[in-house]
């Protein structure tokens, strides 16, 4: 989709019914430019599309309620409009939006132009969420401020790639999925209500899960608080390192490379801690065994062989003499004898192969108990020293630590004191965080133990009707649907995520005059890292441009999904980027870089730009890139007074911004390209 033309009509600080912009749909000069001071229009512009389309403004746009021009109004006018001309799959379409005061509600109209005929189309709203879906849209009409915040709201990263890759319709066919599996495990209790056993622990058992979904989603926004709150302790780490008092940048330095070693103590001695726990539950209860194993080693050598006939020959050997009733000696053994009473009673004490197997198995495993009791003790005693080094090792760092952070707070400068009072208060959150995560991470570990004990007691206890069968298949089959989308949805969302990550890495690597690159975490935080693999904190400016490159990467990969074909996800759209104000806080080198990406990631681009904005770097890179160019004029029914006339100065041609003791307060729009 390409926005052909909008006029706007007694709308905010659109005065009258011809506010017309003609913007440029050329495929290599895909630019528009539109100038304007602060507060003559530039947002109201960016919401008049937003609003005519999905009858929303931006959470930034002030006074929503009152939209009609004020000049308008009080002339007597009760409504206002917006029209967009837009061209999508090679056919012209009009969206036209009016407001009326009496009514206090808005309606739209939508229309294909055919030949200058205007047919209406119906479902007007179906239809544009299918040129460019709704949750998508805040992605394509960016205020310069908001996409600067795009990071500092928890999750927004990971939900503009979701956005745009279309999980609405996923994520809204999991949520329908539950309802239905939930109503279909209510009607089961209901059935079943008699089987006391069975219903009470299916009950459980939906509790456990429904808390285990609660503990995973809260788990998942407090790991990306962490990744915010560590960005941000990065940053003030490195202001403090940058700052121009020499001491304090010596001793942060020293901080950090202790505080680095002591975290790689740390996690040495997790791993020590790690082998220890190992070899006690693979190991350890053989050492209890040791005597046990000594002692029964005795008993199998001394007593357990006494007075027996050796195996295999001793019951084989007594039978015979009994069968033959002659003695191996050659004497005759008669039945009834005492010799023959003696011999038989041999039966009594013989060692069978059976025993006698059992007897070398024994001495065998007794053994090995005591072998392995020995290698147990050498290695537990080998990690507790591993251990006690790791400890003293970081005992002593933290100490070192201790006395640096104190020589740093005792440094009396005003901003070095906000700054470290900063480093502290975030210390201090993520400290609190992480031990709500180590909790949180213990409640999920139970509460998945529980789980499964409570599946096995509904196993064990599931009726056999047949209609509670039948109940259970569709309960079964559900969950495998749910499990599916969520499978499918995830292996997406992987790959999605690197392939935004490269293209943000591509523009970075092209643009950015430092040596650093992207890297996405589990959190979906989007951090610069720099060679050497050290996260790097960003400034305003390096902010500003990962998020443009960001919003760029999504923009292609939208348009990439444009022709995607299936049902399970949402299919992408072209449409314009249209941006108001994003080089505010760039530097003339990466205000360069930026207006030199963007033209080439979008397939339309808008560009509303102060004077401050376009002059220098700006105007000078994408002058060529231009195929429309309008100036804001602010008309004012006061005298000029001592205010200034706002002049900007375009193709080496001066114009006056502002008009004074006019006939009307408001915005005219004039075309200079």
């Amino acid at each position: 989709m390409k926005i052909k033309r909008i006029n706007l009509s007694n709308f905010r600080q659109f005065y009258g019914k011809k506010n017309i912009i003609e913007f440029s749909t050329d495929n290599i000069k895909n630019v528009t430019v539109i100038h304007g001071e602060n507060g003559v229009g530039k947002t109201t512009l960016l919401n008049s599309i937003l609003w005519c389309f999905y009858d929303k403004f931006t959470t930034d746009f002030e006074q929503q309620e009152k939209i009609i021009n004020n000049d308008a109004k009080a002339a007597g006018v009760k409504t206002c409009q917006v029209e967009i001309v837009f061209i999508h799959e090679d056919k012209t379409y009009s969206a036209t939006r009016i407001y009326d005061a009496d009514l206090k509600k808005s309606t739209l109209s939508l229309f294909v132009i055919d030949n200058g005929n205007y047919q209406p189309i119906k479902s007007e709203l179906r239809f544009l969420n299918s040129v460019i879906p709704e949750d998508m849209a805040e992605y394509f009409l960016f205020h310069g401020e908001g996409i600067l915040e795009l990071q500092s709201t928890i999750n927004r990263f990971r939900k503009a790639i979701r956005d745009i890759l279309g999980f609405t319709l996923a994520e809204k066919a999991i949520d329908d999925l539950s309802i239905i599996k939930n109503k279909w495990n209510s009607k089961l209790n209901k059935i079943n209500s008699e089987k006391t056993k069975f219903t009470k622990a299916n009950e459980n058992l939906n509790i456990c899960k429904r808390s285990l979904t609660i503990k995973r989603s809260e788990l998942s926004s407090l790991n990306e608080k962490y990744s915010e709150l560590m960005t941000q302790k990065k940053y003030l780490e490195n202001e403090i390192v940058n700052c121009k008092i020499e001491d304090a940048s010596v001793i942060k330095k020293q901080i950090l490379d202790l505080s680095k070693n002591r975290s790689s103590r740390e996690n040495d001695l997790k791993r020590e801690q790690r082998k220890r726990q190992k070899f006690i539950s693979d190991y350890g209860w053989k050492v209890f065994g040791l005597e046990i194993s000594e002692n029964s080693l005795d008993f199998i050598d001394t007593s357990t062989l006494t007075g027996k006939i050796p195996a295999p020959y001793d019951e084989t050997l007594v039978n015979d003499i009994v069968a033959t009733a002659r003695c191996i000696c050659g004497r005759e053994v008669c039945h009834g004898s005492e010799e023959y009473e003696t011999i038989q009673a041999l039966l009594d004490r013989a060692n069978t192969a059976e025993i006698r197997s059992n007897i070398l198995k024994a001495r065998s495993f007794a053994q090995t108990v005591g072998d392995h009791a020995q290698v147990f003790i050498e290695d537990f005693t080998s990690v507790n020293k591993a251990i006690n080094k790791y400890n003293n090792e970081i005992a002593a760092l933290s100490d070192k630590l201790k006395r640096l952070n104190i020589q740093l707070d005792n440094i009396d400068d005003k901003k070095l004191n906000v700054l470290r009072a900063d480093e502290k208060n975030v210390s201090a959150k993520l400290s609190n965080t992480e031990v709500s995560i180590n909790q949180l991470n213990r409640d999920i570990s139970i509460l998945v133990s529980n789980q499964a004990l409570l599946q096995r007691e509904v196993d064990k206890n599931v009726p056999q009707d047949k209609e509670s069968y039948s109940i259970l298949q569709s309960i079964a089959f559900v969950q495998n649907l749910i499990d599916f989308c969520q499978l499918r949805l995830n292996e997406t969302e992987k790959e999605s995520k690197s392939l935004i990550a490269k293209d943000v890495n591509d523009i970075l690597n092209t643009f950015s005059r430092k040596d650093f690159s992207v890297k996405v975490t589990d959190s979906f935080s989007f951090e610069l890292v720099s060679s050497d693999g050290d996260v790097v904190a960003k400034s305003k400016g390096e902010r500003l441009l990962l998020n443009l490159s960001f919003v760029s990467a999504l923009i292609k990969m939208a348009a990439q999904r444009s022709k995607a074909s299936g049902k399970f996800l949402q299919p992408g759209t072209v449409a314009p980027f249209i941006i108001d104000a994003p080089f505010g806080e760039l530097d003339e080198t990466y205000r360069k870089a930026t207006a030199q990406f963007l033209p080439n990631n979008s397939e339309q681009l808008v560009l509303l730009l102060s004077s401050s904005h376009w002059q220098g770097a700006v105007g000078n890179t994408i002058q060529e890139k231009i195929g429309s160019e309008y100036i804001l004029i602010s008309h004012k029914t006061s005298a000029q007074g001592s205010k200034p006339l706002d002049e900007i100065k375009i193709d080496d041609q001066v114009y006056k911004q502002s008009k004074y003791k006019d006939k009307f307060t408001g915005t005219s729009i004039m075309r200079v390209k």
